[in-house]
């Protein structure tokens, strides 16, 4: 869709079908797809046949004034969680809604608590003062369409499909996706922003929202949205605080500025009546997507110079692109396409026994099936990952754990797993590899710890050779590496292995919690064999952080970042300061006593100990703590004394 300004309809009152009539204050509208909407009184009539109530915040009109408040849509809460037609439970009343004009009918208002006609007002206010109050000089979205994919059941996340930059500017394709169920009513508010990296080594609350690119609410039950953006580099370079005059400005944004990225932010309800960020994907950080876009090629010299600024996420990640080092040394090992990603794996696992174990899984299948009782533990939503869509039962996993050691079992020994995971729905050609290292603890009690890890894709079958080398390779950009040589200084990968064999069972849950903090929770049996001799244990695991990797959608999908003309520039600027947001984590990152005191990790916290009253039925049960399962096992077949 393009925008194209309609004086005929300037102050036009436009009667709507309930009686309520509306002033088109401004006469901007957005053409729409289908040619029957294309006049002004169509454009609303388009918008009741997508049952939009919030004629404030209209999609196709920039400002629509209500003479009369309109009606609100405001779902109810069900007394019984809903079956979706693939088998998933879904409680109507935890369907985030947001605070909207109509709600706050006063302009200033509607700023304060962020509706969508405010977010608006404050990026065109933005964009005025910036590029002028001509909206032909602001920067341009374009060819915007929205429809129905049932079949997106993932995280609702940004990609990016593309980006190039050429002398003109940068052209960028976003697709902002959602799962259908969980759109909210009567629409979702979702803000996409330009955004900048990091740059000021110890100042993590640095702002790097460069503008508002487009606030979103998209029509109820159309969950897939396509737009294309386009920046001259005039104006990336009043974004960004440039100097312009008579420079080279594509020159100076790229020497400045080698990564920019695109964010999607999904706006509820807060207590205050403000809309806050519910869920965010994309940015420089790739969180939960791909958000990133290159405007110069990233050495190592870049990557290296950005490790001084301490990282305190949970998951950070980057697909391993042709052009990206670790890759380039092992394409013949490591799967293109696929991410690499780094983690900081705050956890808390028990031992219980086998009574325990069904007691577990029975009062959580209750908790799933009881929406009523989620607020108490505060939950907004709970998902599990092993219901069976036919029968709508819990039905447990089996996995195959592969624990790789050296002559000597050192890793074993010391609790460091370096692990392939094989679940039975793994698709051909899977092969996921996991290095789980050092951890820290909060005043060395063990209960309360955060760990660093890496995953990878390997290419099935693996060649030892290259393995070998790999896992010794300790160079800037090798983090899973790093992570596995941090936990054991030294250790020499040569005859590395497959020592030791677990077969689990597991059940895993999801718990969302305010502000779209995730907990994952599993239930495992696990059996290992050495020698003639076998053992099982029962365990419960608590973990934030644990790390969904993101799946490429194809080369084009993470950006080619095409360049044409482009003038060569310097690498790192004077002073080396860090320009790029780091891919990975480093082991200074996990030595960072402000990691125990996040927010989400202390919702991770009080969600843990509320589960546990509620599994147990007291407030402190007294669980053992397991530690690590391949480590006890070793232990308990012989393979290992105690460390």
């Amino acid at each position: 869709m393009t925008t194209a300004p309609n004086p005929g309809v300037q102050n036009q009152m436009v009667p709507l079908p309930n009686g309520t009539r509306v002033r088109l204050q401004n006469g901007s509208v957005k053409t729409v797809l289908e040619h029957r909407y294309s006049g002004a009184a169509n454009v609303l009539q388009y918008l009741v046949d997508k049952q939009k109530a919030d004629w404030q915040s209209a999609k196709f009109c920039t400002v629509v004034q209500p003479e009369v408040t309109a009606p609100v849509i405001v779902p109810q809460p069900s007394q019984q969680a809903q079956s979706l037609p693939d088998g998933r439970l879904v409680a109507p009343a935890t369907r985030h809604v947001i605070a909207t004009d109509a709600d706050h009918p006063n302009a200033n208002d509607q700023r304060i608590y962020r509706t969508p006609g405010g977010l608006r007002a404050a990026q065109l206010d933005g964009r005025s003062r910036l590029f002028g109050a001509n909206p032909a000089d602001h920067p341009q979205i374009l060819n915007l369409t929205t429809v129905t994919d049932r079949a997106f059941t993932s995280q609702a996340r940004l990609t990016i499909g593309d980006y190039q930059h050429d002398d003109s500017g940068l052209h960028v394709n976003v697709l902002v996706e959602g799962v259908l169920d969980q759109v909210a009513v009567p629409h979702d508010l979702i803000e996409i922003v330009l955004t900048k990296p990091l740059v000021t080594p110890g100042k993590p609350t640095e702002d790097t929202q460069l503008e508002t690119m487009l606030v979103l609410t998209p029509p109820v039950n159309e969950n897939r949205i396509q737009f294309d953006a386009f920046y001259t580099w005039a104006q990336l370079a009043r974004l960004l605080g440039l100097p312009t005059p008579g420079a080279d400005l594509r020159h100076a944004v790229c020497t400045a500025f080698p990564q920019l990225g695109v964010e999607a932010r999904w706006y509820d309800r807060l207590a205050s009546g403000a809309n806050g960020v519910l869920h965010t994907s994309g940015g420089n950080k790739l969180k939960d997507g791909s958000g990133q876009i290159t405007l110069r090629p990233i050495t190592q010299d870049d990557r290296k110079a950005s490790e001084v600024v301490r990282n305190t996420d949970w998951n950070l990640s980057e697909v391993l692109r042709a052009s990206r080092p670790v890759y380039v040394a092992y394409q013949d090992l490591l799967q293109p396409g696929k991410e690499m990603a780094t983690t900081l794996e705050a956890e808390s696992e028990f031992l219980v026994d086998s009574t325990q174990y069904q007691r577990v899984l029975g009062k959580l299948a209750d908790l799933l099936h009881t929406p009523s009782l989620w607020s108490e533990l505060g939950v907004t939503d709970l998902k599990c990952d092993d219901l069976d869509k036919e029968n709508g039962e819990v039905k447990p996993r089996v996995s195959k754990d592969s624990y790789f050691d050296t002559p000597g079992l050192p890793l074993l020994t010391h609790g460091v797993v370096l692990r392939r995971r094989e679940v039975k729905k793994d698709e051909a050609g899977v092969y996921l590899f996991a290095v789980k290292g050092r951890m820290v603890s909060l005043g060395g009690t063990g209960k309360e710890r955060i760990r660093l890890a890496s995953q990878v894709h390997l290419i099935d079958p693996v060649q030892q050779s290259r393995l070998e080398h790999f896992l010794a390779d300790i160079s800037v950009d090798n983090a899973f590496a790093r992570v596995l040589n941090d936990a054991l200084p030294g250790f020499d990968p040569s005859g590395v292995a497959i020592r030791l064999v677990v077969n689990s069972k597991r059940v895993k849950y999801t718990f969302t919690l305010e502000n779209s903090t995730t907990v994952e929770f599993s239930a495992d049996e696990a059996t290992a064999a050495f020698s003639g001799k076998s053992a099982m244990l029962h365990c419960i695991e608590f973990g934030v952080g644990h790390p969904g990797l993101f799946i490429g959608q194809g080369p084009g999908a993470q950006g080619s970042g095409a360049q044409s003309s482009a003038a060569p520039v310097p690498l790192q600027p004077a002073g080396g300061t860090p320009l790029i947001m780091r891919p990975y984590h480093v082991a200074a990152d996990l030595d960072n006593p402000a990691l125990f005191e996040k927010r989400d990790y202390h919702q991770y916290q009080a969600l843990r100990d509320s589960v546990l009253a509620y599994l147990f039925g007291t407030p402190e049960p007294k669980l053992e703590l397991a530690g690590n399962k391949a480590q006890r096992l070793a232990h308990v077949l012989g393979m290992t004394k105690e460390k």
